[in-house]
Formats: C-alpha cells, structure tokens, sequence
C-alpha cells in the first residue's frame, strides 16, 4: 500500500532547510534528516495496521530549489524537486503546495479527493526542528483517500506514531 503522507512529509522536509544556521549555508546548501512512523488501516485495498516508516535527507540549494531523498514503506525509494514558494504541484491524485508560514515554520498541504494532509516543520535556535502532521477531512467526506501507486486507497485516518527532524 501507498499513501501520499510520505510525500507530504518528504516535501516539508526538503523546504524547511532555508531556515537553518547560517554556518550551513557556506557550503551553498543547507541539509536535513528526518523520519516518521505510523499506522494505515485501509477498506480498499483490505488492509490493518500496515506500517509506515520513512527516512531520509533533504537539501535546499542557493537557488530556492531543494531536492530529497527518501525511502519509505509507503513509496519505497524515491527523490523529490521543488522549488520554495512555488504554484502548487500536480501531484498524483491531488497536489501538493508548499509556505512559509512564519520566521521559523514552515507548511506543506497535501491535498487529495476527501482529504489534507499539513504538515508543519518548526526550527529552534541550534538548528533542531520539529514536524506536526495533521490530517483533515474535508466537507462531507467520511473516509481518507491516498494514492497508492496504482490508484486510490480508501482508508480510516492514518496514524502518526514518531516524527523526527535535525539538521547536520
């Protein structure tokens, strides 16, 4: 099974990196690691506590572009690009858009057919950062829908056991 929260995530992650000490940034790049785990149970594919695990690093460029690398449960390996404050991006079954919602946060919004995934990456002074994940049905919808490779999932809401994030 796949879901579009690792995506969501992955994003996030990779954008946050403008917000890191300054110290990174004389290398012309800035970099995170993070992680996530969770819990899918879905009624199309059949499927119950179906774990998820993702990690991987992310790096934002001079230019404002970032690009990550990650592997999860969910989507396996994979490499994303984005470029900060950008149009919302096509993304299979939705899109995905990305802000800047404050001096230190970030948001990305992951949006599919009945549902949202915002993710927020916080940084505090030393370059940790923190993730929140919060995922919203939307009006008159009952179930979450994910893209799963091959089409849609309609699942119970997901649930994020761990999140982690630091720069290095």
């Amino acid at each position: 099974m796949k879901t579009g929260t690792a995506f969501a995530i992955a994003t996030v992650a990779a954008l946050i990196l403008p917000m890191l000490p300054a110290s990174s940034e004389a290398a012309g790049q800035l970099r995170v690691k993070f992680s996530f785990d969770g819990l899918a149970t879905c009624q199309n594919p059949p499927i119950s506590n179906f774990p998820i695990h993702g990690e991987g690093t992310g790096v934002l460029s001079t230019d404002r572009t970032a690009s990550l690398d990650m592997n999860s449960t969910v989507e396996g390996r994979v490499e994303y690009r984005a470029k900060l404050g950008g149009a919302p991006m096509e993304a299979p079954a939705g899109s995905a858009s990305l802000r800047v919602v404050g001096r230190q946060s970030l948001r990305a919004v992951r949006d599919y057919p009945n549902n949202q995934i915002i993710i927020t990456m916080n940084v505090r002074a030393g370059g940790a950062c923190s993730m929140t994940i919060d995922q919203r049905l939307k009006p008159g919808k009952r179930e979450y829908t994910f893209y799963n490779g091959s089409g849609v999932s309609i699942c119970s809401r997901p649930q994020i056991t761990r999140t982690s994030c630091e720069s290095y």
